[in-house]
Formats: C-alpha cells, structure tokens, sequence
C-alpha cells in the first residue's frame, strides 16, 4: 500500500495531465492571453507535530526533573528532618517543543479556462523553536549521610542554549478547480505535489556544577549539536476563497492539509565537553560523527529510581543497535495549514469573457 506522501503527487500530476483537457472542451474558446497569468504571494501557519524529533525537549526535562527533583526528594524521604533542601526553578518550564511553523512561498499560475487553472509554486517553511531553563537545588543535609561531612552543598543546572529547528523547501505544481459564488467573490479547490527538501538543527547546551561548604565548585559544560536532512515528495488538498477587487489584485484565504514526512534523515553532527573548577578549565573534548538519524531508548539506574528515555540520535546504527531499543526516525511535518494571499494578475479579462 502506498503512502500517503506518496499518493498525494500522483494524483496532482494526474490532475494536471487528464483536466485541462475537458476543461478547454467544456469551455471552447477560452484563448491564450496575458490576462490567464498572475503571481501568488502567501503566508501564513502550519500545524505540525514532529513526535520523534520533539522526544528531544522531553528527554531533557525527564533528565532535569530526575537528577535535581526526583533525586534530592528521595534523600529527603529517606533521612527526614535533618536534610533540608530548597530548589528553584528558573525559565522554560518544561522545555518548549515545536507545535507549528511559519509558511511562505509564492505560485506563478495560468488559468487555462474559469474553472482550470494551472501554478507552479514554491513554499518555504520555517520554525526555529528555543528554550532557557535553570535550576538550582541546596541542600543543608545534616544526617551526614548522603553527604560526607556536616554543611551546605549547592548543586546547578542551566541550559539556555536549547534549539530545536526545522526548515524546508517546496517546489510544487498544482491544479485548480475553481466555481464562481458571486461576481466578487469565488471558491476553489487544490491539488499540488512535487519534492520537499528538509532539514532539523538540534542543540543542547547542557551545564551543571556542585559547589561544596568550603566553596570550591566543579562543574561540565556538555554541548551536542546535531543536524540531519532529507528528500522525498510532498502533497497538498485544500480549499480557499478569493476576493475579487476593483484592481489587479485578488485577496484569498487559503486552508490545506499536506503531507511532508521525511525519513531517512542523516548528518554531521558533534559534541564538545569541557569540565571545569575552582582552579581552571580543561581542554575541550570535541567528537564529531555522521550517521541517519534513529529513534533510541536508553535506561538509568539510580538509588532514587530508574529513568527512561526515546530521544533522537545519529551516532549509533540501526542495523547493529536494534536490540538496545532503536528503531526508525520520521520527521513528520505533515499537518494543516492556513495562509492568506495576494494574486496580482497580470491583466483583467474583457468584461465580455468574464
């Protein structure tokens, strides 16, 4: 069976093959003219929920609230009264996923008669979602048991470098079937496809640090870049209403569904680590790989409670990993969109040819 992603093109390049045909038969007489041509200029939102690529925001806030939430409520439980903690939170909370995305693009179109027309477009979507979140966790653990001697211990993480983007290119031809509901105003229905070109950025900038009673402080700065891209074919069903003015210009509210899920996306990505204290900073460790992008489980174990995780990575393989809880990556962009429009034609029919 196909896929949706895949069907969708097909049927528009079925559309613009087998209707301008009966169209011109229906309407004989409808002549080649610069009035048939306008350029389309668009924007607007498309709703998109990419789960895979989102388990990155949730992965980190599961990090977050296990190591400096669920951790020091556990200690608390376990030694009472005489381990005193205060925690504060500061920024995003949780980490911010990405739900929707700016859409641009423009059509140049020909309308073969009044109810056909023909475009070739081009779209561009754009969402480059980033959080800032931080914590501080002291704790005053006078048990002298989760920590080796009697005093205050200060525990800090921030992370005011977390991105998630998506970016893509959509080149499309489409067809369009239109009726006229009054002289001012007419109804039309969509059905375009062509190739997608689409890419996601990830960053996590993460940086934790203790700082014991004597003030000393020991800490890591941890920042994974990663990148991936992919190509395939797009699809997209909608309906809009055009306004028509006195002028050369039309007013038009767009609504579609598309179907833009990319697999298979891989890229070079890196990770530089560099571990610091009271006295200096060390070295940065930098590391860098390319692979496909995959969908990864992974598992912790503390005294406090176990955590697990699916998170996006390209560092290990598929084809040697699947027993570790690795399956495939979808970055999926498909979803509804809604723009608004100006078409500017390049000239107005005779009255008698409306």
């Amino acid at each position: 069976m196909r896929k949706p992603s895949a069907v969708i093109p097909i049927l528009a390049l079925a559309a613009l093959a087998l209707f301008p045909a009966a169209a011109l038969a229906q309407e004989d007489g409808y002549r080649f003219r610069l009035a048939n041509f306008s350029i389309e200029l668009l924007g607007g939102m498309a709703k998109a929920n990419p789960a895979d690529f989102n388990q990155l925001a949730a992965a980190e806030e599961s990090y977050l609230q296990y190591y400096y939430v669920t951790r020091f409520t556990y200690y608390k439980s376990l030694y009472g009264a005489a381990y005193q903690v205060t925690s504060t939170r500061t920024g995003d909370s949780p980490f911010i996923p990405i739900t929707s995305a700016n859409v641009a693009g423009f059509r140049l179109r020909y309308d073969l008669s009044p109810s056909l027309g023909l475009s070739f477009g081009l779209q561009v979507l754009d969402r480059q979602q980033s959080s800032r979140a931080g914590m501080t966790v002291n704790v005053n653990d006078g048990s002298r048991d989760y920590i080796d001697y009697n005093g205050p211990r200060s525990y800090s993480y921030q992370n005011s470098g977390f991105l998630l983007g998506v970016r893509g290119w959509f080149p499309q031809l489409g067809a369009h079937f239109g009726w006229k509901i009054f002289n001012w105003l007419r109804f039309e229905a969509l059905v375009a496809g062509g190739p997608f070109y689409i890419s996601c950025h990830a960053v996590n900038d993460r940086r934790t640090s203790t700082t014991d009673a004597s003030g000393y402080v020991s800490g890591t700065r941890d920042t994974v870049d990663m990148k991936g891209t992919s190509k395939g074919f797009s699809g997209e069903l909608g309906g809009r209403l055009s306004v028509k003015t006195a002028g050369m210009l039309d007013l038009f509210v767009e609504a579609a569904f598309t179907f833009r899920d990319a697999a298979e996306l891989s890229g070079v990505s890196s990770e530089r680590v560099v571990a610091s204290d009271s006295n200096a900073a060390q070295n940065p460790i930098v590391t860098s790989w390319s692979g496909t992008w995959e969908a990864a489980k992974t598992t912790t174990t503390a005294a406090w409670g176990t955590l697990s995780v699916v998170a996006p990575q390209n560092k290990l393989g598929i084809n040697q990993f699947t027993g570790m809880g690795m399956r495939k990556f979808t970055l999926a962009m498909s979803g509804f969109q809604l723009k608004v429009g100006l078409a500017i034609h390049f000239g107005r029919p005779a009255p008698a040819d409306e």
